[in-house]
């Protein structure tokens, strides 16, 4: 990556929901599977938080301007004026 974000003037960062995020709003409805192996899901979800915080670090580091949104809060506003868009996370 160029010093100063050279290549790229505005990133955008879609991150997803893991099915642990997905399935623990369902678990507080009394909706969620009974045979989930949370353990595991639970760990995908940390690595997947990992990752984010990761990305958005050396983003930081590399004076890159970006912005985030939520894969479920994206619409075509987001997309105005973006070099590249990053899709990050999810199982």
């Amino acid at each position: 990556m160029a010093s100063g974000g050279a290549f790229f003037r505005r990133l955008l960062v879609v991150i997803k929901q893991t099915a642990f995020e997905e399935y623990s709003q369902l678990k507080l409805r009394g909706q969620a599977p009974k045979a989930l192996r949370w353990k595991r899901l639970e760990s995908r979800y940390l690595s997947h938080k990992e990752c984010v915080e990761n990305l958005l670090t050396i983003l930081k580091a590399n004076n890159v301007a970006f912005s985030c949104v939520n894969r479920v809060e994206l619409d075509r506003q987001h997309l105005a004026d973006v070099d590249l868009v990053v899709a990050v996370g999810g199982d």
